[in-house]
């Protein structure tokens, strides 16, 4: 590393040539020796950008990487380089690559690209949607297929796609059309699944080809839930000052709100670096899932708050009781924690509730410590961007 902290050359050159002799040989491990862990194609960051790089493998094959030294430049601690891929039969792709300080890879534009999203794009303004406030929740109106039916949907950023209640699903005609497993608190369930739906969110902008769970309740009493099937689309602002949701295409956007920026992973879900202090002594590192659609403010899962042995850390519970998903019920521990920390964002004295074990984990991905809920979030103004690995977090004007 040079003294600034600016990725030097032969770095690069390094991660360049393990990236090229992965490709050309279709090998994924050698290519993977160039990924920083914060390496991502499209709105994916590892392990799943893994198999998005395996379907480019199997795809296209590749010849060299030719890069343009002349054209680097270094902002903060990212540096960028033009290079040429060649293919075979000659064609050839130019793409930006984007480096750690360490030299090593961040992403690659031609890859973003050839899932159909680039950093380097014109972003606009897609929509601006209403919403309400219910119980602390974000709940916005939409329409399914043809049916004039307003319905109202709690935007989740904790569950991956679609949901609606069956008495529902079965009123407005949705047929299903296959079964699957799916995650949820306390173990995993066969669902069913209506495909190739139409949401319309407002009379300009509708979400084609979509697939809904059909469950007998959803969260908080709501027709049904919005997931990631919709951040996964667009840039989104949420706004609880002026009760709106602006949808912008991934591109060049950039927030323009003071505030904070934290840095963001999906593997599946969006997961957010962060510290808990529960008594005072120490913190403790976790990976907490992003979740808008549970009201609460921050739960710990149990197989780290028996990692961490947090019920023995001399945290006092204020209360307790259990939570209950498809049968598993899971004993819960309430209080307060002394400091949670988002990313650069620091909170203090904030209400915590412990999952304790029995027998079985509450999350079946062993890397999720916890989820932080709607309670932290709704002090903020906020923008998701999935495609920059970012979440800006700014303060609203009506809170003191």
């Amino acid at each position: 590393l040079t003294a600034n902290g600016k990725a030097d050359q032969d770095s690069i050159r390094l991660a360049l040539k393990h990236m090229e002799d992965g490709l050309k040989t279709k090998e994924i491990a050698v290519a993977q020796k160039s990924f920083a862990p914060e390496f991502s194609i499209s709105i994916y960051s590892l392990p799943f950008a893994s198999g998005l790089l395996k379907q480019i493998m199997e795809g296209i094959t590749f010849q060299s990487i030719q890069p343009d030294w002349k054209g680097m430049k270094t902002k903060g601690n990212v540096t960028s380089l033009e290079v040429r891929f060649t293919l075979a039969g000659g064609q050839e792709e130019k793409s930006m690559i984007a480096f750690n300080e360490s030299g090593k890879i961040l992403f690659v534009d031609y890859f973003d690209r050839l899932f159909g999203d680039s950093r380097y794009r014109k972003s606009s303004l897609a929509a601006v949607l209403p919403f309400r406030i219910e119980g602390g929740s974000i709940i916005l109106s939409a329409r399914l297929n043809d049916s004039p039916r307003v319905m109202s949907f709690l935007l989740d950023t904790g569950a991956d796609g679609m949901a609606i209640r069956r008495s529902l699903a079965d009123s407005i005609g949705l047929k299903v059309s296959h079964s699957q497993e799916a995650s949820v608190v306390g173990g995993r369930k066969t669902v069913q699944i209506s495909a190739d739906n139409v949401l319309r969110l407002s009379d300009s902008l509708s979400l084609k080809k979509q697939n809904i769970a059909i469950f007998e309740r959803v969260r908080n009493g709501t027709d049904g839930i919005i997931g990631l099937n919709l951040i996964r689309k667009y840039i989104t602002e949420v706004n609880f000052d002026t009760q709106t949701i602006s949808l912008y295409t991934f591109g060049d956007y950039i927030f323009q709100r003071k505030g904070r920026m934290i840095p963001l992973r999906v593997p599946s879900l969006i997961m957010l670096p962060s510290a808990l202090n529960l008594t005072g002594d120490k913190s403790i590192s976790g990976n907490f899932i992003m979740d808008t659609g549970a009201n609460y403010y921050l739960i710990a899962f149990s197989r780290f708050v028996r990692q961490n042995r947090l019920l023995l850390s001399g945290f006092k519970p204020e209360g307790s009781g259990a939570t209950v998903s498809l049968g598993h019920s899971t004993p819960v521990f309430y209080g307060h924690a002394r400091s949670l920390k988002v990313g650069s964002v620091v909170s203090k004295n904030v209400p915590v509730t412990l999952q304790a074990s029995t027998g079985g984990d509450s999350s079946n991905h062993t890397d999720v410590d916890g989820s932080i809920g709607i309670q932290f979030f709704s002090d903020f103004n906020f923008m998701i961007d999935l495609l920059r690995k970012v979440v800006h977090l700014s303060p609203r004007k009506k809170l003191k």
